[in-house]
């Protein structure tokens, strides 16, 4: 797909910058999440916030050949994404979860510390991307390939013609191409708050639920169930819902169910799937294991009470890791520090020592809550190499890439965003990366750079 328009200069210059070492440190749409009164009382959830009209679904993306995969064994580590940034090189605006609902931000804007005016507490190390870019997909998945992550849960809001949906829409279909390309594997967690806000926009009848479910699901397995990247789990794709929070009816997902032939195994939030007679829960953020912690045994009790108190089956839980909790909506949600990666470090251990099958990474971009695991100049390559020192430990020392491997992904997309090197090129390296030849790509890499 070719870029709109060059970057400003001023991101040029900072995405240059990446080939230097890391640092070291009510409608629907925006889900901020916050207290939710049926839910244990510490996890954080999904609330409404405004939403704009979108422009049209970028038309083109690039075509993978399905690329080699890295079997881990072990644990099934599935990072959660969020496909809903724009910006204006790519798709001729900025969307507002860098700019914030009202504009209050503009990314142009380079502040006193050097970095982009964003909605967040946090800046990604490539700067502010596009969801739908090739390029930033192309440097997320490998950065995730690296690490020893398996694929992406992507936060998807169905086919509805409303909003943003169809923007977030074509940025998953994007995503979707792309895990193909770089052997990640990639599943759905389905927010089904999405009609309700096409029953209050009238584009849906109430009464119509069953009927707008099935064809959403019919859709899914005709153009992802079918196909080889999309996750099986527990003998079936795996769907995920953040909720329900709007479908709550079991029968509505029943009959959706008993539509297609290829039958998901259905996972809600840890704390409704039963209403909903799902195949089991997900946890997501928890804040209790840190308050007023004792010592570091305490915590990793505590966590694993999290992970546990709604099934003792190993089989009806997927756990989550998570780096932290820090949002900007000002709703008075909890802060949970990130603690210079511990957070994260003490979530991911606990789940890779218990009997869980599938750890989701929660999130990896997530910028207006904080949980975001991708490298940031706040946090540097702190999480993902947390994540390939658990992968290290579980293969006995078996793991293949170092931390100065991650830092490779970025220098390739700073060469991409260049615009000065042919493209024949770039992908020579990336298919080194995809491939995990590193140290051939960091040759080639070295050899750009120094034109």
């Amino acid at each position: 797909m070719a870029i709109v328009s060059r970057l400003p200069c001023l991101l040029l210059t900072a995405l240059a910058c990446l080939c230097l070492p890391a640092c070291t440190v009510p409608e629907l749409s925006e889900p901020a999440r916050e207290e939710v009164p049926e839910a244990v009382p510490d996890v954080t959830e999904k609330v409404e916030a405004p939403v704009e009209k979108a422009d049209a679904p970028v038309e083109a993306r690039r075509v993978y050949k399905p690329g080699p995969v890295f079997d881990w064994g072990g644990k099934m580590l599935m990072v959660h994404y969020m496909p809903w940034y724009e910006t204006k090189a790519f798709r001729g605006k900025w969307g507002r979860h860098w700019t914030g609902h009202k504009r209050e931000h503009n990314p142009e804007h380079i502040g006193a510390d050097g970095l982009p005016d964003i909605w967040s507490h946090y800046h990604p190390l490539i700067g502010p991307y596009d969801s739908a870019d090739p390029d930033a997909l192309e440097c997320q998945l490998l950065q995730m390939k690296l690490a020893g992550i398996n694929g992406v849960i992507a936060d998807w809001y169905g086919i509805g013609k409303t909003d943003d949906y169809p923007l977030i829409h074509d940025a998953t279909l994007a995503l979707f191409d792309a895990a193909s390309g770089y052997g990640m594997k990639f599943a759905v967690c389905y927010e089904d708050r999405a009609a309700e806000l096409l029953v209050k926009r009238n584009k849906l009848q109430s009464q119509d639920l069953t009927t707008h479910l099935t064809e959403t699901l019919q859709w899914m397995q005709e153009e992802w169930f079918s196909k080889p990247q999309y996750l099986r789990y527990q003998g079936g794709p795996l769907l995920m819902n953040f909720g329900p929070m709007y479908i709550r009816d079991p029968g509505v997902w029943k009959a959706a169910f008993e539509s297609v032939r290829d039958r998901p195994t259905f996972y809600a939030l840890h704390h409704l799937w039963r209403k909903v007679a799902a195949d089991g829960g997900f946890t997501w953020i928890h804040h209790a294991p840190w308050e007023d912690p004792d010592d570091k045994k305490t915590i990793l009790v505590r966590i694993g009470e999290a992970f546990s108190y709604f099934t003792k089956n190993p089989e009806e839980a997927i756990v989550s890791a998570y780096p932290g909790f820090k949002d900007v909506y000002g709703r008075g949600g909890k802060v949970l520090a990130h603690r210079q990666g511990e957070t994260m470090r003490e979530s991911l251990q606990v789940g890779m020592e218990r009997d869980w099958k599938m750890i989701q990474l929660v999130t990896w971009n997530d910028y207006g809550e904080g949980t975001m695991i991708e490298p940031t100049h706040e946090f540097g390559y702190t999480f993902l190499e947390i994540i390939q020192e658990a992968r290290r430990k579980e293969r006995g020392g078996d793991f293949p890439f170092t931390s100065d491997d991650l830092r490779l992904p970025a220098r390739l997309y700073a060469l991409r965003k260049r615009g000065d090197i042919e493209p024949a090129r770039l992908d020579d390296i990336s298919s080194l990366l995809n491939r995990g030849s590193c140290v051939r790509a960091r040759q080639g890499i070295e050899r750009l750079e120094q034109n």
